[in-house]
């Protein structure tokens, strides 16, 4: 069975350092102006979508949508003028790519991430990882606030890419939070939580996914863990 493998990328794959959360930061101040109370909220596992929503309680949703696109080339162009710093800075967590590389013959592998979608090819790109995945057939935080809706969007465009269809346990999300645990769940796919972002292994254990590691390091698990193999 082929599976459609959707890897988070922030704090699973890859660390930008802080500096894609402070350009997020700044680039939600330059959009909403200086008026609006700006609360602090935690970024992990969220689309920036939701985070931009979260960030200003003060202001109607659909204000805040109606100016996404706005927030998002204000975002891009931040980090465009930090790419050198981003290649310096940014890092592929330890066992990544091997990892990547022993999926290839599982299926099919792309991002589902909270970043929008120029943001998280930016960063994939500025650590080398855009060859492993195929970021057409992923989902990103601009396609939805609500981050379980990015799977059957991820689904869809798979489908349209491969010719065949992704349902249930052919899907896999991989992620380093409870809300790519629970992203998973609500679509009845499998779930693999790795303990390289803000949760603990047994954080992440108390939300049931159906595998756990505590790292990429070791590629034999991993492929265990995705496959669901004993």
């Amino acid at each position: 069975m082929e599976r459609l493998i959707l890897w988070d990328v922030d704090g699973t794959l890859l660390s930008t350092d802080g500096i894609a959360a402070e350009a997020m930061r700044t680039a939600m101040r330059q959009v909403v102006g200086p008026a609006a109370p700006m609360a602090r909220t935690a970024y992990a596992g969220k689309t920036d979508w939701q985070i931009i929503r979260e960030s200003f309680p003060s202001l109607p949703p659909d204000a805040i949508s109606e100016r996404l696109h706005e927030f998002v080339a204000v975002y891009l162009e931040l980090l465009e003028a930090q790419r050198a710093a981003l290649v310096a800075r940014s890092r592929v967590f330890p066992g990544v790519v091997a990892a990547l590389e022993a999926l290839e013959p599982a299926g099919y592998q792309a991002p589902l991430t909270g970043n929008i979608a120029a943001v998280a090819q930016l960063k994939l790109e500025c650590v080398g990882l855009t060859p492993f995945l195929d970021l057409a057939a992923g989902a990103y935080g601009d396609d939805h606030y609500h981050r379980p809706e990015l799977v059957p969007i991820a689904a869809a465009r798979a489908a349209a890419r491969y010719g065949r269809s992704f349902h249930g346990r052919q899907i896999v999300v991989v992620g380093d939070t409870p809300h790519d645990i629970a992203c998973g769940k609500l679509n009845d796919a499998r779930t693999v939580a790795v303990a390289t972002g803000p949760y603990s292994l047994a954080e992440l254990l108390a939300h049931q996914p159906d595998a756990a590691l505590p790292d990429l390091t070791d590629a034999e698990a991993v492929v265990a863990a995705v496959l669901g193999a004993a």
